[in-house]
């Protein structure tokens, strides 16, 4: 008897459980991809940093006998170290470097090497996971290398290397999870030792660096070998640990954190569909109820009837949901699967099922407490549908003949939903949601796609950027490079300033002496600087600003003293001013004015252009035609070359979100719609008795959506552009940020998504309410 129910029930509920299936469906495939990916770019992450041996600390230095012996020395007294290795690598400019015909040239803002395969420690693998092996004469590169730079396998580059020419054939790209991440600036291309021990033979010492890599014993901290190193006073030119290294996969973890907080959105506006739905049966069916009391039935075969169908409509929407997300889940992960080694597909599969069964049974419990209302229904009220006729509350009344202008399609729909708002909290709540759920993402995008973001990274706003020069330099003799670079624009007619930017590294001296750390310490020649959370930017030579991060770690704040070494001499600053940055796990500062350090570890120009705003991309053009060789980005390129793939991933992932957000509201619109028109058929027929046309009735229908649509924009733009700014701070915070301001764009947040979302609502509504033709006069005379 119960499956003949069910399947008369199916029948005559098409709409409603077709609406069901879809929302399971998504809910179900975006829950099953977005668990596999965080497991991915989590667990996974680990296990691949694990399985490349990745050391707990990575410096390298010049090769020259007293910095080895020293290093020696360090490493025999120090008890936190557990075994350290050491690897040759050839330091590379883009000079050096003669790209295949028709390829890219690489980024100017990345540091080379040139390096044997690695084989105790920070090992690399190739496309199928293998250790990765090379033959006399053939290269390899990381994966971003040839992605950005559009070299294929079988492509040959040339390297110019002191008087010595050698070509090398791409044999492929391979995974490097040291040195892989877009957001680490230095990279290294793979030769065969043979190959590298020729090369290394005919080269002068200053040519030649050390890669020093340190595990501590167990129990001990990367960040603790990194303090512990500070004090050998060693002039390091790059220095990463194991928790940076994980750390600057950040873009990787912050897309699938931003799926699966997605996902769960969308679970809880499929439980409100559920619950409006499983409601509205329940009080359609009251009088059935109220029967199946009467003869016998209990509250549990009740439930079971219902309950058999809900799960029916889960299971369905779950294998669905769970065979759309294998192929999603390859789709959205093939980009990270080109540079880092994901777990085996079982493992995967596994993942994504537990999810979908984990959701099946939380809709099913859901279901279940929704149903608490038949235990309360007795024969009696069922009969009656659950109505007295008595009314304890007042209506919040508007009166039609008080208004000279109020249309009385309008004057019904405003006085229908002011007295029966509690009906329509489900669609209030599931509109406010899809429209955050679009704006939010729309909100990072634009926050992240902006030169601005670049001051994160520490460098200050400018139309164009040089490539970064990663050699030692004092500031004089970059001055008068700054000065033939200015002399050599004048002379091709473009009217630019140029700003020297310089970076370094310095060491933070703690109170103790104990948790000292080396700082990437940056400044330049002009008085730009990046924005400030507190205080001022550094002017006097005793100034000296931190990062936000610094000042919670080490108890500092503005007006405070703290202690760095900088050129080998330890000063004590006073703190002028807070900032942030989301490099280095937020660790920086920003050097005086007026503070001229020796010796310049990198630095890069950065120019603004005179003239009109709308000129400037056209004028950036003829600078990278007329001035070869500086490798000059506009501020987009920049940020593109900085951040990798995520700008474009943030794109696909707001266009995926708003195709899918649309399909939702459409859906639940037309499902609420559909089950309003049915609980009013009595309504409309006694409004077509006294002269009200389809069109009145239809206008009055899409007034009261158009009214409920209008403040839930309003609520959804807020809550996005607030709670959703407190959101996404809360995931950029483990980067670095303490304090993320969004960028908003007023066409786009407070015009073309809400009319988007409006066209959507007002689609679901016209397509809806065909059935009001079908309601007939004599309908008035129904119970």
């Amino acid at each position: 008897m119960f499956l003949k129910i069910l399947k008369k029930d199916l029948r005559r509920k098409k709409v409603m459980n077709t609406v069901l299936l879809v929302l399971i469906i998504l809910a179900s495939t975006l829950v099953a991809s977005s668990s596999s990916l965080m497991y991915s770019t989590s667990s996974a992450l680990d296990s691949f940093i694990d399985k490349s041996r990745v050391a707990d600390l990575n410096i390298t230095l010049a090769d020259n006998p007293e910095y080895n012996g020293a290093v020696q020395d360090w490493v025999r007294n120090e008890k936190r170290v557990e075994t350290a290795y050491t690897e040759k690598q050839i330091s590379l400019s883009l000079e050096q470097i003669k790209m295949p015909e028709g390829r890219t040239s690489f980024s100017g803002n990345t540091s080379l090497v040139l390096s044997a395969i690695p084989e105790q420690v920070n090992l690399i693998f190739g496309a199928d996971n293998e250790p990765y092996t090379l033959q006399q004469g053939e290269i390899g590169l990381p994966t971003n290398l040839m992605l950005t730079s559009g070299i294929q396998t079988g492509d040959r580059i040339s390297f110019q290397l002191e008087g010595i020419t050698r070509t090398f054939t791409v044999s492929g790209y391979f995974k490097d999870a040291f040195m892989g991440s877009n957001l680490l600036g230095l990279k290294r291309l793979i030769i065969s030792t043979e190959d590298f021990n020729e090369i290394e033979k005919t080269l002068a010492e200053n040519s030649r660096v050390n890669l020093w890599s340190f595990n501590a014993v167990p129990g001990i901290e990367p960040t603790e070998l990194s303090g512990a190193f500070a004090g050998a006073d060693l002039p390091i030119n790059f220095e990463v640990d194991k928790s940076l290294v994980a750390m600057s996969y950040m873009t990787d973890r912050i897309i699938s954190a931003m799926m699966f907080a997605i996902s769960l959105f969308l679970i809880f506006i499929a439980f409100l569909t559920l619950r409006f739905t499983i409601v509205s049966t329940l009080q359609d069916e009251y009088k059935e109820i109220g029967v199946m009391k009467a003869i016998g039935f209990r509250n549990h075969a009740i439930k079971q009837l219902y309950l058999t169908k809900y799960m029916g409509l889960s299971l369905l929407g779950g294998i669905i949901g769970l065979g759309i997300s294998l192929p999603l889940t390859g789709l959205m992960s093939g980009r990270t699967s080109q540079y880092m080694i994901l777990p085996g597909g079982s493992i995967s599969i596994i993942i994504s099922a537990c999810s979908t069964v984990a959701i099946i049974g939380f809709i099913l419990l859901f279901c279940l407490l929704c149903m608490r209302k038949i235990n309360k229904a007795s024969a009696i009220d069922a009969i009656r549908q659950g109505q007295t006729g008595e009314r304890f509350k007042a209506s919040r009344r508007i009166h039609l003949h008080k208004s000279r202008y109020l249309h009385t399609a309008f004057f019904l729909a405003l006085s229908d939903v002011l007295n029966r708002l509690k009906s329509y909290t489900s669609l209030i709540l599931t509109l406010v949601l899809s429209t955050a759920i679009i704006l939010i993402p729309v909100n990072l995008t634009n926050t992240i796609v902006t030169p601005k973001f670049l001051e994160y990274f520490g460098t200050v706003g400018a139309d164009f950027y040089t490539k970064t020069e990663m050699t030692e330099k004092s500031v004089d003799e970059i001055q008068r490079e700054k000065a033939i670079l200015s002399q050599s624009f004048r002379d091709k007619g473009f009217d630019v300033s140029l700003t020297a930017n310089y970076a370094l590294l310095i060491k933070y001296i703690s109170d103790d002496g104990q948790d000292n750390r080396r700082i990437n310490a940056q400044k330049n020649d002009q008085d730009e600087s990046i924005p400030y959370l507190e205080g001022t930017a550094p002017i006097l030579k005793n100034e000296i600003a931190i990062t936000s991060i610094m000042s919670e770690k080490y108890g500092k704040q503005v007006g405070d003293t703290i202690e760095f070494e900088m050129d080998g001499k330890q000063s004590t600053f006073m703190i002028s001013g807070l900032f942030q940055s989301i490099s280095n796990e937020g660790y920086g500062v920003w050097i005086a004015r007026d503070y001229n350090p020796k010796v310049i570890s990198a630095y890069l120009f950065s120019g603004n252009i005179h003239a009109p705003e709308e000129q400037k991309a056209e004028i950036i053009k003829d600078i990278q035609s007329q001035i070869s060789g500086l490798n000059i980005k506009s501020g987009m390129e920049m940020l593109g070359e900085t951040t990798g793939g995520f700008m474009s991933q943030l794109r696909s992932l707001n266009a995926l979100l708003t195709a899918i957000i649309c399909i939702i509201t459409f859906f639940i619109t037309s499902l609420f719609v559909r089950l309003m028109i049915t609980k009013e058929v009595h309504g409309i027929a006694v409004m077509k008795s006294i002269g009200f046309t389809n069109s009145a009735i239809r206008l009055w229908q899409v007034l009261r959506i158009l009214i409920i649509m209008a403040a839930s924009l309003i609520l959804g733009v807020i809550a996005a552009n607030t709670l959703g700014g407190r959101l996404l701070g809360i995931i950029f915070r483990i980067f670095g940020l303490t304090k993320l301001d969004l960028v908003i764009i007023p066409l786009q947040v407070y015009v073309f998504y809400p009319l988007l979302m409006l066209a959507v609502v007002m689609l679901a509504v016209y397509t809806s309410c065909g059935q009001i033709r079908r309601v007939q006069i004599w309908n008035m005379n129904k119970e």
